[in-house]
């Protein structure tokens, strides 16, 4: 009986690591909280979100295992005697569970007089860093209290001084791998960090940018950019140990290579043009930028691009220094986590995935160990490029043991995505398989869709009682209007793991579809617009609505998003117009391809007409109303409005033109081979002269 009691683990302390699993998470996930803040729950707890639900699942596993494994061993060795022994067994055994009773309720009250003392020592240091006058004293407990978090061991040595004499405080982060010296001067203002490894191997890998990077994060008091960056050195150096032999630098050290080398045949084949790389092709590899390691600049906003100088970006990028424009894009962060599925990464005898040119599959499969590798290429790719092929070690690789880790990429920053692209994903890295079907949730006010989280800035939700003004100069104003008959359901995508480097370039085309939608949907319903609330339920004399309607000249303009992110659908009425009777409204589609996301088309309805003449039918002015032009408007400026305003712009320089023509299907049919007759130079020569006056 005495063998149960003696065990290291017990029911209580499994308990305990239940409170102390939800005390980490609470931090993460704001739905746990007294007081949730928006996003809620449902846009949190999902296998893109902040947290590693496999992780957090293994924790909540192995806790419960314990609690059975004691039950069990008590049932097996307690009980099991109790039964041989008899009636007689009753005292021995009364007093047996009085034991355990009086063990669980010391084990609990030493548990809670640890937290306490840990909560009151919380306090006391807070207490003294607030009266203590020293800010070098307080910037050293904060670092020795982020270390010991990280499990870096922290040392403090007060002894140095600098030429002048002076003296200084340097804060030592002790890892097996990586050693990080923070040096402070009596104010406690940061004068330099230094980052050294320890392993030989990785020697070559020292850089001044990662000590510039976490200096420049203190001097700057962004305590959790810091945190973050020295957590991202501290994950690693704690794999290397608990996974050796596998080496996660070297890793992370290879796929830079690998993605160095796709951006240099990217940038021959796109003829130097760095920002076509950036939005459509592998995206540009950063090294050290704003984060310790591999970051993927994928994304950057209209403004920026066309306010760039791109070939100073170019030129710097050649000497491999980065560029502060690089900081303005959207970016994932390439780290590991923990899986519950293992894996094999880079092959001992070599550097790197990908596959240089000379190396064909028979001189892989005729190398050492060769039968033991295959060669995967990448699912999709840019269109300019054949797709690039890498080297996947095979579970029989000899002398090469598993672990369950898994690349992630974290997104910096994290933006909301349609639960379409999230399925999308979580199938593109094979987190689930085909069949599997994201649970969309229903929109309410305690569960944001994506519209809403796209706006949760401006607004608190979307609704179709709420209209936005945007107003040009020398333009009619534009009334928008979100349908909100079936909104998207959405989550907020903070990461994405991933098994292998053929499965990044599709990550990054699903990011820039999402990033896409998110860019045109925020060109109107964004801080600048001016927002009113309409009348519910006023009854007005048809007469007054004529009489008003024709003074009115604002253009009005439904938005509905019901194939979110690949389509965002319009419906604009044109202001009243004494050159046609008809009531003119224009219903436009704006495709984001997933191909070429970075290239939204535009597409126009033909007008609808309730005549079933076989032989004619209503067309748009085709001098007025030109898809290829209104296409090359959204992709130069990615704004709804300015498209809006284009279109006006042309209707009011035709103003003796009618806006929808008769035309026969014969007829049609000429006019659409004699265009297909026109010469490139032609055409290219007739959209400049547009878009001479269309403001960039």
């Amino acid at each position: 009986m005495q063998k149960s009691t003696d065990t290291k683990n017990s029911i209580s302390s499994s308990v305990y690591g239940f409170q102390h699993l939800f005390s980490d998470l609470e931090k993460q996930w704001s739905a746990l909280k007294k007081e949730p803040q928006s996003p809620s729950v449902a846009n949190e707890v999902h296998a893109l979100g902040p947290v590693n639900l496999d992780s957090v699942r293994h924790q909540f596993t192995t806790s419960i295992e314990s609690i059975r494994s004691i039950c069990t061993q008590f049932e097996t060795e307690v009980l099991s005697d109790v039964k041989k022994m008899g009636a007689g067994a009753d005292p021995a055994f009364r007093k047996h569970l009085t034991h355990l009773k009086e063990q669980a309720q010391l084990e609990s009250t030493v548990m809670r007089v640890k937290d306490t003392l840990k909560n009151t020592k919380d306090v006391l240091e807070q207490s003294l860093n607030d009266r203590e006058e020293s800010k070098s004293i307080v910037q050293t407990r904060k670092l020795e209290r982020l270390a010991h978090s990280m499990g870096l061991m922290p040392f403090v040595d007060t002894s140095q001084r600098n030429e002048l004499g002076e003296q200084y405080t340097t804060i030592i982060l002790g890892g097996t791998v990586i050693v990080v010296d923070i040096d402070l001067d009596k104010s406690g203002q940061v004068l330099r960090t230094k980052v050294t490894y320890v392993s030989e191997v990785l020697q070559n890998d020292q850089d001044d940018r990662v000590d510039q990077l976490l200096a420049r994060n203190l001097q700057s008091e962004n305590f959790e950019t810091f945190t973050r960056n020295i957590g991202a050195l501290a994950l690693l150096d704690r794999m290397n140990v608990k996974y050796a032999p596998v080496d996660f630098f070297l890793i992370i050290r290879g796929l830079m290579t690998d993605l160095q080398s796709i951006y240099n045949q990217e940038m021959q084949l796109l003829s130097n043009d760095i920002a076509s790389v950036l939005m459509e092709g592998h995206g540009i590899p950063n090294k050290h930028l704003d984060y310790p390691g591999l970051s993927i600049s994928y994304w950057i906003s209209k403004e920026h691009f066309l306010g760039s100088d791109w070939e100073a970006v170019q030129e710097t990028t050649e000497k491999g220094e980065n560029h502060p424009l690089l900081l303005e894009t959207a970016k994932v962060l390439i780290s590991f986590e923990e899986s519950e599925r293992p894996q094999s990464f880079i092959p001992p005898n070599r550097k790197h995935y990908m596959l240089d040119f000379e190396e064909s599959i028979d001189s892989v499969k005729e190398s050492e160990n060769g039968e033991h590798l295959d060669i995967v290429k990448e699912r999709t790719w840019p269109k300019f490029m054949q797709p690039m092929r890498f080297i996947k070690m095979l579970p029989s690789y000899p002398n090469v043991k598993s672990v369950p880790v898994r690349f992630v990429a974290k997104l910096d920053p994290p933006i909301p995505a349609a639960d379409a692209i999230v399925r999308k994903l979580m199938i593109a890295t094979e987190l689930v398989n085909d069949s599997f079907s994201v649970v969309e949730n229903t929109p309410s006010p305690n569960i944001p869709c994506l519209e809403d989280l796209l706006v949760k800035d401006y607004a608190s939700s979307l609704n179709s009682n709420t209209t936005w003004t945007i107003s040009h100069e020398n333009s009619s104003s534009q009334v928008y209007k979100y349908m909100r008959s079936s909104p998207t359901s959405g989550k907020i995508i903070s990461r994405v793991p991933f098994n292998h480097p053929r499965q990044l370039y599709n990550i990054l085309q699903y990011l820039r579809q999402q990033q896409m939608f998110n860019t045109l949907f925020q060109s109107i319903f964004n801080g600048k617009a001016k927002q009113q609330e309409t009348g519910k339920g006023l009854v007005l004399e048809l007469d007054k609505i004529l009489e008003e309607s024709k003074l009115d000249d604002k253009l009005y303009v439904e938005v509905a998003s019901v194939d979110a992110p690949a389509m965002i659908h319009l419906t604009v009425s044109l202001p009243p117009s004494a050159r046609s009777d008809r009531l003119v409204i224009l219903s436009i589609s704006i495709e984001v391809p997933k191909d070429t996301p970075a290239k939204p088309i535009v597409r126009l309805d033909p007008p609808s007409t309730g005549e079933h003449d076989p032989l004619h039918r209503l067309a748009w002015q085709a001098d007025i109303f030109d898809e290829d032009k209104m296409t090359r408007v959204i992709q130069t400026g990615y704004n709804i409005p300015l498209l809006v305003r284009w279109l006006w712009k042309r209707i009011e320089q035709h103003p003796k033109m009618d806006l929808i023509v008769q035309t026969s299907r014969l007829g049609l049919r000429r006019s659409r081979n004699e265009d297909r007759t026109q010469t490139h130079s032609q055409y290219e020569k007739r959209i400049k002269t547009e878009f001479d006056s269309f403001p960039h």
